[in-house]
């Protein structure tokens, strides 16, 4: 698997160093990218560093296999929806989480709950869940 890293034509996202909100996508050649994850953070690119990994100890945290990590044709992509000025209010409160909840509306990442930023609880579930969106996306053979 590759990862994209923020990346832009310049080379890394400035926005990325900041605070705001991200998503995490799993891209293939030729192939729709699949949103896995939407999160928020003071500063995106240490938090996603922590995401990589998390994925590398257990690809099962973005319900992905290990043979999904070994797969070349498959691309990992962390990039910044939207930078948020400002420091962070009250856990859960103000306009990184109402940016973030917003996100998760309108781009429905597959390993999350449709109503909050929380994931999928049961692994097995989230598992099965993004293997047949691997299947039915084109990026796998049943």
């Amino acid at each position: 698997m590759k990862i994209e890293f923020f990346e832009s034509d310049s080379g890394l996202d400035p926005r990325a160093i900041k605070g705001g909100v991200y998503q995490v996508q799993l891209k293939m050649e030729d192939k729709a990218p699949i949103c896995l994850y939407i999160g928020e953070s003071v500063w995106i690119a240490k938090r996603c560093g922590e995401h990589i990994y998390s994925l590398y100890e257990d690809p099962a945290y973005f319900g992905l296999t290990r043979d999904d990590l070994n797969n070349d044709q498959f691309t990992i992509s962390f990039s910044v929806i939207e930078e948020i000025e400002g420091k962070k209010s009250e856990l859960g409160e103000g306009s990184y989480k109402e940016q973030e909840l917003k996100s998760i509306k309108e781009l429905n990442p597959l390993t999350q709950l449709e109503t909050s930023d929380r994931q999928i609880r049961k692994v097995e579930d989230k598992v099965d869940k993004i293997q047949k969106a691997l299947i039915s996306n084109g990026f796998k053979i049943k």
